[in-house]
């Protein structure tokens, strides 16, 4: 005989039908409109228990839960300490930053390039921490950035090992992607980076661009921002006496090569830098990476 009275196993039994009839009954006497915010909701309370890093921020940084999507506003953030200021673009579980130039920045980002700076754009990636903290992490697993839950920053300046706190400013800030370069500045800033890396290493490095000219398209954005990723990677390295004497001794070009991918590789007493046109940041290895490789090659 089945139990129908108002015990403990009727009451599981009452609860399951109603979860299960629930829908059906709602889908039939609401709206379209009505039933679709019921899932929206629904489905927003899975992403609040789901292990998305965002999903502690929700309500606190608007909507932000998607893993992937398109790029948010541009965010403007200055340090507390001075007037040191980076941007931030949000992409879903990716994002970008880029720590602006100074006036008297020295950094080789802002004195490579003889027509003004060009500061490298960064690619993250973000893992939830303690408290609904974002933490965005580069590709080789350095921390750059820490955003916690209010909206306050922690900024980990490249040079620097102290997190500085940082807060939001204003600005309209365009997207941070690569801006139209034609081969004359990829040129340009080749002969920069040469002048730059012989004056650290203490022995001509020289870096050939001239595979550029027969790449597809007019655009050599990807190209010239390869030229300042690969000579801040030789510099990182050079910043060690050994580094820079290693450097002098094992290499003597870096050539710049379209290919089907990014890549580095060392072919002899030369640095190939494998970079793929019109494929924006990319396209071409990162700084960091361009040290990486060189740290455990040479």
């Amino acid at each position: 005989m089945t139990k129908t009275g108002p015990g403990r196993g009727g009451f599981r039994m009452t609860r399951l039908a109603a979860f299960v009839i629930a829908p059906f009954v709602m889908a039939a006497t609401l709206s379209p409109a009505a039933v679709a915010q019921a899932q929206e909701a629904r489905v927003l309370k899975l992403a609040q228990q789901s292990d998305n890093p965002f999903a502690a921020l929700v309500g606190k940084r608007g909507n932000r839960t998607r893993e992937y999507g398109p790029a948010r506003a541009v965010e403007r953030y200055v340090l507390a300490s001075d007037d040191r200021t980076f941007l931030f673009e949000e992409r879903g579980a990716s994002a970008r930053v880029q720590f602006l130039c100074s006036p008297e920045d020295t950094r080789l980002d802002c004195v490579l390039d003889a027509a003004g700076p060009a500061p490298e754009i960064h690619q993250l990636s973000a893992t939830r921490g303690p408290r609904g903290d974002v933490i965005y992490k580069t590709t080789e697993g350095e921390t750059l950035l820490r955003i916690a839950a209010y909206g306050g920053a922690t900024v980990f300046w490249p040079g620097e090992f102290q997190g500085v706190a940082a807060s939001k400013s204003f600005g309209d800030d365009h997207p941070l992607t690569l801006v139209f370069e034609d081969y004359d500045a990829a040129l340009r800033r080749a002969q920069g980076a040469s002048a730059q890396i012989s004056a650290i290493v203490g022995s001509p490095v020289f870096f050939d661009v001239s595979a550029g000219r027969r790449a597809t398209g007019d655009n050599s954005a990807v190209l010239s921002d390869a030229v300042l990723t690969a000579a801040k990677g030789l510099a990182m390295v050079a910043d060690d006496p050994t580094g820079a004497r290693v450097i002098a001794e094992r290499v003597r070009r870096v050539a710049f090569l379209p290919g089907a991918a990014p890549g580095v590789a060392l072919n002899g007493a030369v640095l190939e830098i494998l970079y793929v046109p019109n494929q924006d940041i990319g396209g071409r290895p990162s700084s960091a990476k361009v040290a990486h490789y060189l740290e455990e090659t040479l």
